[in-house]
């Protein structure tokens, strides 16, 4: 117990990333590329850091070509639409939950207790902000999340799991959660872990559970979003009950 308790402290708090990257991501320390390029990545930039402290529906076209220094059709020049712009902006706060999984991806412990500890990790950063990861994995977003992910990456590409590279890639593009689950739980029957009626009960209910919860959450103050995360993290865990102490 004292184990996971230090080992959520060195979680950073999704407020606090936040805040560490609107201090990060200037223009002034941002290396130079082509100057489409250069106007993407401030756009996005702009766009996370409007997201930090307001409603996607306070956004405008006009306000954000203006806070860029240039016209709204620059901005249709390089999104689609204002609503593309978001949701590639919106995967910005997916960051350090990646950053994270892939550490413990890699590291040595049991991998059922590294399935359910993934859980506990998206929760973390997911129902700090319930509005926008329910957007990219169930909302209107996940339709084109694969898209705006693999456009964000390409931008700010990231170090990813070393032991599982390829895993670890083909589930960051997928956009549907159930499928993302069952891959883990695959590769948990591969290992003898579990039966494959297992893999498929939980790759349908832990992400049921993980959607009810986050969709309950959306509205809450900070306080009853941390209650939600908490029991949601008890569900999971008791749905898996019988495989993790087996």
């Amino acid at each position: 117990m004292q184990e996971e308790g230090d080992e959520r402290k060195r979680l950073i708090s999704p407020a606090s990333f936040c805040v560490k990257n609107q201090q990060k991501v200037t223009m002034d320390n941002m290396p130079v590329y082509s100057k489409g390029i250069e106007t993407k990545r401030k756009f996005i930039i702009l766009t996370y850091n409007k997201l930090c402290n307001h409603e996607t529906s306070e956004l405008t076209v006009r306000s954000l070509a203006k806070e860029n220094g240039c016209s709204a059709a620059a901005l249709y020049r390089h999104f689609d639409s204002l609503e593309y712009l978001i949701t590639v902006a919106s995967v910005r706060f997916l960051d350090e939950y990646m950053k994270q999984y892939a550490n413990l991806l890699d590291s040595d412990k049991d991998f059922r207790e590294i399935y359910i500890e993934g859980w506990e990790l998206f929760n973390h950063y997911a129902f700090a902000r319930p509005d926008i990861y329910y957007r990219l994995f169930w909302g209107k977003d996940n339709s084109i999340f694969g898209t705006a992910f693999q456009e964000y990456f390409e931008l700010f590409p990231f170090k990813g799991s070393e032991k599982y590279t390829a895993h670890y890639y083909i589930l960051l593009f997928n956009e549907d959660m159930q499928e993302r689950d069952f891959m883990m739980l695959r590769r948990m029957e591969n290992m003898g872990l579990i039966s494959s009626e297992d893999a498929l009960y939980f790759s349908y209910t832990n992400p049921l559970i993980a959607r009810g919860m986050l969709r309950d959450a959306m509205d809450l103050p900070d306080e009853k979003k941390q209650e939600k995360e908490k029991f949601c993290n008890k569900l999971l865990r008791k749905n898996m009950e019988r495989i993790l102490n087996s």
